[in-house]
């Protein structure tokens, strides 16, 4: 049985290093140990906040999928192995209200022997709570009840300094002291259980994705790269900006390939021929 589950794993066996400070091991190791036979290990002394931070103490310099690179190729340098994975999150802050906010988290994965780069985004809606100014232990402790504290911890900024991982109350308020003080979420991984649970769900998708090979050259990780837009309008049959197909890639031969969405027609609102 066990042998038949990882027949077509092309990483049966292997140790794959994932660079974190963050405990994102526990995400993606049960996936890839199902679905790849392989072990996903943490790296001890890379510092991945090097390359960027949420709070914006060291400034994010390069774009999410050469970051994400970076670390990979860092984390399997440390360990020792040719391959690698790290994560890179965004998130489309709102100005003001406790609304949802766009929240894209990015896993990229590199193979050194076969010299590939497989990235995988995950785009969903989170619930993010706007910084906010509070001036005593009342707001605060509001603050954090909206916010599910303490399994969601926070950041405090208080007179020129940013502390971070706070999950304690007495902590939090201690720091009234110096007065009026800034409070977030952390967004990092350890501190934000809802983007675990994103985490997790990318872990078992970038899994099946490496199970796939290259229908040319059996690379593995063939998968989505791109949409193809122009979904006819069901009333007048012009093109529209919704998507017809999506766009499947490998990471190591030119070979694409378009697979059409369920979706045969978009409604007619969509359409600008019929909505001039």
């Amino acid at each position: 049985m066990a042998a038949a589950r990882f027949a077509n794993s092309p990483y049966a066996g292997t140790t794959v290093a994932i660079g974190t400070l963050h405990g994102k091991e526990s995400a993606f190791a049960p996936a890839f140990r199902r679905w790849l036979d392989a072990e996903v290990r943490p790296t001890v002394d890379l510092d991945t906040d090097a390359l960027g931070t949420f709070t914006g103490d060291v400034p994010r310099a390069l774009r999410p999928t050469d970051a994400a690179a970076a670390k990979a190729i860092a984390a399997a340098a440390e360990l020792g192995t040719p391959l690698g994975l790290a994560t890179e999150a965004s998130y489309a802050m709102a100005f003001g209200g406790f609304g949802p906010v766009a929240h894209e988290e990015l896993a990229m994965f590199v193979d050194l022997d076969r010299g590939i780069r497989v990235p995988h985004p995950i785009r969903s809606y989170a619930r993010v709570a706007p910084a906010q100014v509070v001036a005593d232990a009342d707001e605060a402790r509001r603050y954090l009840a909206r916010v599910r504290f303490p399994h969601q911890g926070v950041v405090v900024r208080a007179e020129g300094r940013i502390h971070k991982g706070l999950q304690r109350e007495e902590d939090v308020l201690a720091l009234l002291r110096h007065g009026p003080m800034g409070l977030e979420p952390d967004l990092r991984a350890h501190m934000n259980p809802e983007r675990r649970r994103t985490l997790r769900r990318l872990g078992w998708v970038m899994a099946a994705r490496l199970r796939t090979p290259c229908p040319a050259c059996e690379t593995p990780g063939f998968g989505p790269v791109d949409v193809v837009r122009g979904l006819r309008c069901a009333a007048c049959g012009a093109r529209t900006s919704r998507v017809r197909a999506d766009v499947d890639s490998c990471a190591a031969c030119p070979e694409r390939r378009e697979r059409p969405r369920a979706v045969t027609s978009a409604d007619p609102a969509s359409c600008e021929v019929c909505n001039p």
